[in-house]
């Protein structure tokens, strides 16, 4: 028996839970609606309804029998189904229905499900283990489609199986429409590097295809509705646009016009630190910048690393050569940006590490002291003094003068020699002793305010043996170096006596670099003078007799003096070692401390 059609539609107006009218049409062999919600329940969640459906058919009795008089019933929504490409339907519930008939257990689907649509999440044949499945989505291609369906008694199609039933879908075509944009794209301005986002909405029937423009050409690839430039570069300069396409035309949008501007010059944020390590041990160096696109390049005694491309730099197998400043160069399209340099000394209480001669203890008469004396054999090497004595390290610098580094109290000094050349015979020396050459940069690690040092070239002003110099050649007079470095365990020092040291680079630091350091002693030094890409430093913790013997601190690179730590830089008069006597000469640097010019208030210029 089955009820007429508008007994079926005054189901929709019955005001009692879908689960109760499921379970009373199983009662009786009449079409059923296995709704997820009647129009009086549309509000009512979907699940809930399913959930209660279940349950009242599982109290009234599993299905026994699916071979008999069923009927596949759906919840007003019977087959064929009408609908049109584009739109979404109705959710449509499915059951079966007849005499002594439970909630099937498993469905099996053939046939064609039309695109776009899902059967209980299916898209294709298959098979689900579901009392009661649904369609849903929105169909996008226009055809007729028909489902094949069959349900089981129990789950993994077991037990008794109902006849094979037809759901067809009717999929009209859409109407068509030209494509009509709803949001254009917007002009913006923004920094190298950063990335960018440009955004259209279009309407249309069919829907409509998008491709970007670039000042008219089409972009590879650009055919969603936003088009991101993961970082901006100045090529990306120009007026953007997006053509919207569908079978009834093609529109195209406003202009939105992309302004770049270059990023502002990375800011570092975290300086390396001073370290001093074991020979052989190793080393981790930090550094973090702010800015857009920011690159790394770690740098040694101004001299780039290989591969030291990191925001971190690690040194293993810790050597003397390895001793200097480290600094990270932090670059992007604003510009590059040097950290401060980090000091990197050994710490080690072996008398020599490294290549060269000790002649141990050697007394001289003139001044009282000890000696023991290191001829370099290498690049670089690393001495400590012994107590109560004084330890000298000699070389030869570029000017071909004999340098003697001397210092003594605690801590271990590195001499690490660039370009190195040698061992060879001092040319402008009557000795048969060989040195090596370079261009030295001094690391004092671990000191105190017992340690002292002094640096100065061999001359007849300073020299017991007369018969080195010969009558025919002109000597430099001064101490060649390219930066003095100085760590110290109690932020105190002794004195740096570099009257007779000229200090010059053309390529990272150079002067003398003891930032947190109070000298108990004089801070003295010949000149500091910068060229090419190096950096002038004259930076201390404190000292009370700070100066510039003979020198006047012109740049010839023109950069201002970093200083720290003087109270007054006193400009006095110098000499060689050959004893030629320089006047105080006016100051000729801009001196800077944290960015401010401090020049008028620390500089003591004496009179020529």
């Amino acid at each position: 028996m089955r009820f007429p059609t508008s007994v079926l539609r005054s189901f929709s107006r019955i005001n009692l839970p879908l689960a109760v009218l499921v379970g009373l049409l199983q009662r009786t062999p009449l079409v059923r609606t296995a709704a997820t919600a009647f129009e009086d329940l549309a509000s009512s969640p979907l699940g809930s309804i399913l959930r209660g459906s279940v349950a009242c058919a599982a109290s009234l009795g599993a299905m026994h029998s699916l071979a008999g008089a069923t009927t596949l019933a759906t919840n007003s929504h019977p087959s064929p189904l009408s609908t049109t490409a584009g739109v979404p339907i109705p959710t449509v519930a499915f059951s079966v229905i007849g005499s002594g008939v439970g909630a099937p257990g498993s469905w099996q689907v053939t046939g064609a499900i039309a695109p776009g649509l899902k059967f209980a999440g299916l898209t294709s044949p298959g098979v689900l283990n579901i009392a009661f499945p649904t369609l849903t989505g929105t169909p996008t291609t226009a055809g007729t489609f028909t489902m094949q369906l069959k349900a089981w008694e129990n789950p993994n199609q077991k037990g008794n199986v109902s006849p094979l039933y037809s759901y067809t879908v009717v999929v009209a075509a859409a109407a068509v429409t030209a494509p009509s944009f709803t949001s254009h794209p917007q002009g913006q301005t923004v920094v190298a590097g950063s990335p960018v986002t440009f955004t259209v909405a279009a309407a249309g029937s069919p829907a409509p295809t998008f491709q970007w423009q670039k000042d008219g050409a089409n972009l590879s690839g650009a055919t969603l509705s936003t088009l991101t430039i993961a970082a901006v570069a100045a090529a990306d300069v120009g007026n953007y646009t997006c053509v919207a396409t569908n079978s009834a035309q093609s529109v195209t949008s406003a202009t939105a016009t992309l302004t770049v501007t270059p990023p502002a010059a990375p800011v570092i944020t975290r300086q390396p630190a001073t370290q001093a390590a074991v020979s052989g041990g190793s080393v981790t160096m930090f550094a973090d910048a702010s800015g857009v696109g920011a690159t790394f390049q770690w740098q040694h005694n101004g001299a780039n690393l290989p591969g030291a491309t990191a925001s971190f730099l690690t040194i293993d197998n810790l050597q003397p050569a390895d001793a200097g400043l480290y600094a990270a160069v932090v670059t992007n399209a604003g510009g590059s940006t040097t950290s401060q340099p980090a000091v990197l000394g050994l710490a080690t209480t072996t008398k020599l590490l490294g290549l060269g001669t000790e002649f141990p203890n050697i007394f001289h008469a003139g001044t009282g002291f000890t000696y023991d004396q290191i001829l370099l054999g290498g690049a670089a090497a690393s001495v400590n003094a012994d107590p109560g004595q004084i330890l000298r390290m000699s070389f030869i610098d570029l000017n071909d003068d004999i340098v003697q580094v001397e210092f003594s109290g605690a801590g271990t000094l590195t001499l690490v020699l660039e370009g190195v050349t040698g061992p060879a015979a001092p040319v402008k020396y009557n000795q048969a002793t060989n040195y090596m050459k370079g261009h030295a940069g001094i690391v004092l690690t671990g000191a105190d305010a017992t340690t002292n040092l002094s640096v100065f070239s061999v001359g007849r002003a300073n020299a017991v043996n007369q018969a080195l110099f010969s009558d025919t050649i002109t000597y430099d007079g001064f101490a060649d170096l390219a930066f003095i470095a100085i760590a110290s365990n109690d932020g105190k020092f002794g004195g740096l006596r570099a009257a007779n040291a000229s200090l010059f680079a053309t390529r990272g630091f150079t002067g003398v670099y003891a930032p947190g350091v109070q000298f108990t002693g004089p801070v003295f030094v010949n000149d500091i003078n910068a060229s090419t890409t190096a950096t002038p430093l004259f930076m201390i913790g404190a000292g009370a007799d700070v100066r510039v013997t003979g020198g006047d601190l012109l740049q010839a690179n023109g950069r201002v003096v970093q200083v720290s730590g003087m109270t007054q830089l006193k400009f006095t008069a110098g000499s060689s070692s050959q004893g030629t006597l320089f006047p105080a000469q006016a100051n000729q640097a801009r001196l800077e401390q944290n960015g401010l010019d401090v020049t008028a208030q620390i500089v003591v210029n004496q009179a020529p």
